[in-house]
């Protein structure tokens, strides 16, 4: 890990010099360089400050930063003690249709089981579906009883 904290430090150096900032915290680099991508060991990251823990989990799940109205809606509960504001992360991350449709297991999570089973599985599969835009013009095209028949199961 010192070796990518060193990378880390040369590269941040170079875009400080270069009038630009490193999008990721150095913690969430480092926690997301040895993360797999489908099993994040939430252990790894319960030691981070709240602001880091959130970005840091939001890179690992969803293979992204957070936006801007992400970052300020979690923000407002920065103060909270850190297991209370880890446990709403971590249950909101797990809701997300992006951690069912990749199949991302919160593993060594001290604070909830996350769904595993078979309804989950094809809620995975269910929201793949929905994401398709092909899925959506499709669905456009088909006669208004069953477009909200549609919207009724799907939304």
């Amino acid at each position: 890990m010192s070796v990518y904290a060193e990378i880390y430090d040369v590269v941040a150096e170079n875009l400080r010099l270069a009038g630009k900032t490193f999008e990721y915290e150095k913690n969430t680099f480092l926690c997301d360089v040895e993360s797999h991508p489908q099993d994040i060991s939430v252990s790894k990251y319960l030691h981070l400050s709240n602001p880091e823990f959130m970005q840091a989990i939001y890179v690992a799940a969803l293979k992204r930063l957070p936006d801007e109205r992400t970052v300020a809606f979690w923000s407002k509960k920065y103060d909270l003690p850190a297991e209370e504001f880890q446990k709403e992360v971590l249950q909101c991350i797990a809701r997300s249709s992006v951690v069912a449709i990749n199949h991302i297991h919160l593993t060594d999570n001290p604070y909830f089981e996350q769904n595993r089973g078979f309804r989950y599985k094809l809620l995975g599969v269910l929201y793949g579906l929905t994401d398709k835009s092909s899925l959506r013009e499709f669905g456009k095209k088909m006669p208004e009883p069953i477009q909200k028949l549609i919207r009724k199961i799907f939304l």
